[in-house]
């Protein structure tokens, strides 16, 4: 048979179907996706449908609405436009003109109040004398008679006082009396010289209290200048009533009508239909008229179908992994499903306000900028559609919609899309306002010639984007936990050092913790060069060896004193340190971490066997075959650049912290030789890098071990006899309050000769060396994948 014709065969044999090839296709994950598609456009059909009908109701003045009766095109609500031309009427500021004469008056009659005062101050001062005479205390504690006090009140006729106020007239002293009558007559007609304009009186009053209260007793300001003020001021500037009727009836003439715009609610539910909104009702068409226009439903499905089509269009041309996982369709749907309800509840409040570009925000955020950028597109498809929910269409208003929603849409997938925070969000919220505030007044200056309307538009329009913004800020997180997303926010509060999780592998494995500290730090730096997510390489090292919580003690960085390992059986061994990834995924489920997470906690260590235990065994096998598989960690290779980066940091980290003398080319030819394993082994066959990317890691690596092995330099041991002996002197130290270091830190060290400095250096540092080389390996070196044959021997010197 020919190649063609077998080819031919072949594809025969796939198009032959049967019931069971069927279910499982039906089953299967691509099956899957496309039934989330098919519930979320079925759920964008029924919101369409909802926005768009224009019901039709008999009802009669007077009668209780059942129904929210929105507006199917403009019309003016008469009433409403009435009492807008009332308020603006009453807003309208007073005519005044001067009214002569009035500052004489008010003068006259100060001076004529003043002399009554007067009067009753003398009568108090008579009294007093007359019953206490020369005697200033029992003067002070004489209590006028009630008989008293009504005489003061009737010799002080204009002014009406109370009977504490009469008393303290009645008690005032001859000085007090004069700086009052000096004060508050240059006050008043000083006051008087200016203007004071009918019904700002008080405030006149208030002026002369603080000026006056300068100079006058309290006593006296409160309860007598006070009620003679109150008395005596009169405004010198009178409201002119035909000038300020005039104005009123221009500012009335020129306050714009009421317009419900089309999608407005004109009559809301359960409330009382007025003769008014009849009227606009049966202007509208909205009345006495059963019959329903099937090609509006026919039309919204099509729109619908349309926008849907335009979405995965531009997801299979940009971002195609968004389509293969029902998961992230199944949060796609739901974002585009409320944005689309959110748009249509703040369509009735005005026709810009819909917040278009909640979904762009939402999904660049949660999913990615494919899905963003493939939002912007559907929801200003629908949205400016829903202009045309009644019987007639807004051409300008569903352009500028449409453009809306593109522009700024793809203004916040960029701004959003390498920094989706909560705060980056509100600034991309400002910014989208800002861009919609420009397209509307570009387009309105080319369609229309009232500013006033651009302008109103260009501001609603704004108030939408802000509003978009809002909404992600308050939604995100409830998406995000919902389906325990990765996102930073959630990544962020995962790298916390208070999670539970860290905080019990601080307290009960703490040599596994500060390994997963370096391997995080190790893990982002690398992440930041190839263009990973840094975020989610550090969170997924911070949790990467949880699953040794179980177990904590046979692993090498949790001992102290005895090894188990020692008196157990290889196999017996290996298993256990092959179970911690099993251990960590179930921790992880069940602390709800996110799949990401998950992925890199089974996939840290591939399959990689145990080299440590696995020559254990063979040397106990006397000969007999080992199978190197029962040896291997049973987890999936890395399919992701996160995964793959934390198992190179993961190996590098423990193998390196094995190194006799790290200096800086024995870690980079290490690091090298460690990935080059991983590579030859295999396991890094499936994950999405590139030998420059692989380059760059090592780089990362090199530079990160670099710095946590650096050398230091050894102080010298110099005691202070030594320095008295020399003549160091230069400071003078309390003898015995000082340890040993400080003394090292404290004083100079003497000049030493350059070659015996490097010479002591030597031998210092290969002291070290000989000291280091003579310690055990420890064996988690082999829990840090130790490598197939070039890294056995590493680990093993």
């Amino acid at each position: 048979m020919t190649p063609k014709k077998r080819a031919n065969a072949s594809r025969g044999k796939k198009q032959h179907w049967s019931p069971t090839s069927l279910f499982a296709r039906l089953r299967s994950v691509g099956a899957k996706c496309w039934y989330v598609i098919a519930a979320g456009t079925v759920v964008l059909i029924g919101l369409f449908w909802f926005a768009i009908t224009p019901e039709r109701y008999d009802l009669e003045a007077g009668d209780i609405s059942y129904y929210t009766i929105t507006a199917s095109k403009d019309v003016v609500d008469e009433i409403a436009t009435e009492r807008n031309r009332d308020e603006a009427a009453r807003q309208v500021e007073p005519t005044y003109f001067f009214q002569e004469g009035v500052t004489a008056d008010v003068m006259h009659l100060l001076t004529s109040v003043l002399t009554q005062a007067n009067t009753v101050q003398q009568y108090g001062k008579a009294t007093l004398e007359q019953r206490a005479p020369g005697d200033t205390r029992k003067q002070k504690a004489y209590a006028f008679t009630t008989a008293e006090i009504e005489y003061a009140k009737a010799l002080f006729a204009q002014v009406p006082l109370a009977d504490y106020q009469i008393n303290t007239l009645l008690r005032a002293s001859d000085q007090e009396m004069l700086d009052l009558n000096e004060n508050i007559t240059t006050a008043v007609e000083n006051t008087m010289n200016t203007t004071i304009r009918e019904g700002y009186v008080n405030e006149s009053i208030q002026y002369l209290q603080q000026i006056i209260g300068y100079k006058t007793d309290m006593d006296l300001l409160q309860n007598v200048v006070t009620p003679i003020l109150r008395k005596v001021v009169q405004p010198n500037m009178i409201i002119d009533q035909e000038a300020t009727r005039n104005l009123q009836q221009e500012a009335r003439d020129s306050t714009e009508p009421v317009i419900y715009k089309q999608g407005q609610n004109i009559v809301l539910a359960r409330e009382r239909v007025t003769v008014n909104q009849l009227a606009m009702l049966r202007s509208l068409g909205l009345l006495d008229d059963a019959n329903m226009d099937m090609m509006m439903y026919v039309g919204g499905t099509l729109m619908v179908l349309l926008s849907m089509a335009a979405y995965v269009l531009t997801l299979l041309l940009f971002g195609v992994k968004y389509l293969a996982s029902p998961k992230l369709l199944a949060i796609q749907m739901i974002i585009l499903c409320v944005s689309l309800a959110a748009s249509i509840a703040a369509k009735l409040v005005d026709l810009y306000l819909p917040p278009v570009l909640l979904g762009a925000m939402m999904l660049t955020g949660l999913v990615g900028v494919a899905s963003g950028v493939a939002s912007s597109l559907t929801l200003g498809i629908l949205v400016s559609a829903l202009i045309a929910g009644g019987n007639s269409t807004y051409g300008t208003e569903m352009v500028n919609l449409l453009l809306t929603s593109l522009i700024s849409g793809a203004v916040a997938v960029a701004m959003i899309r390498n920094r989706p925070f909560r705060q980056q969000v509100l600034l991309a919220g400002v910014v989208t306002a800002l861009t919609n505030i420009l397209i509307i007044l570009t387009i309105g200056f080319m369609t229309d010639t009232s500013f006033s309307y651009v302008f109103t538009h260009a501001m609603w329009s704004a108030a939408g984007a802000l509003l978009a913004s809002l909404l992600c800020v308050g939604l995100d997180p409830i998406i995000e936990s919902a389906f325990h997303l990765a996102t930073p926010s959630k990544l962020l509060e995962l790298s916390n050092p208070n999670h539970p999780l860290l905080r019990r592998l601080l307290m009960e494995a703490p040599g596994t913790y500060h390994h997963s500290i370096i391997v995080a730090n190790l893990a982002e730096s690398a992440a930041e060069v190839i263009g990973a997510n840094p975020l989610l390489a550090r969170a997924g090292a911070y949790f990467h060896d949880i699953g040794k919580l179980k177990r904590p003690l046979y692993f090498k960085e949790n001992q102290i004193g005895e090894n188990p390992h020692e008196h157990t059986n290889p196999y017996v061994s290996a298993a256990i340190l092959t179970a911690h990834t099993r251990d960590g995924l179930m921790m992880a489920q069940q602390s709800r971490l996110p799949e990401e997470i998950q992925d890199i906690i089974i996939e840290h260590h591939g399959d990689t066997p145990v080299m440590y235990f696995y020559h254990k065994a063979l040397q106990q096998a006397n000969g007999q075959p080992v199978d190197i598989n029962d040896f291997r960690y049973d987890g999936r290779r890395p399919h992701l650049k996160e995964s793959a980066i934390i198992m190179l940091a993961d190996t590098v980290e423990a193998a390196v912290r094995s190194m006799a003398e790290p200096s800086p080319k024995a870690i980079e030819e290490f690091i090298e030789r460690l990935v080059r394993g991983k590579l030859e082994d295999g396991q890094l066959s499936r994950a999405p890098l590139t030998l420059a990317d692989i380059d760059r890691i090592c780089e990362a690596f090199s530079a990160v071990l670099n710095g946590v092995f650096h050398e230091r330099v050894e102080y010298p041991a110099i005691s202070l006899e030594q320095l008295k002996v020399q003549g160091l002197r230069s400071r003078v130290v309390p003898q015995g309050l000082q340890s040993g270091t400080e003394s090292a830190e404290l004083r100079p060290v003497p000049q030493l000769d350059m070659k015996e400095g490097e010479l002591a250096a030597q031998e210092a540092v290969s002291g070290q060396s000989g000291q280091t080389a003579t310690e055990a390996p420890a064996p988690e070196a082999q829990a840090a994948d130790l490598p197939q044959p070039g890294e056995a021997k590493a680990h093993e010197a």
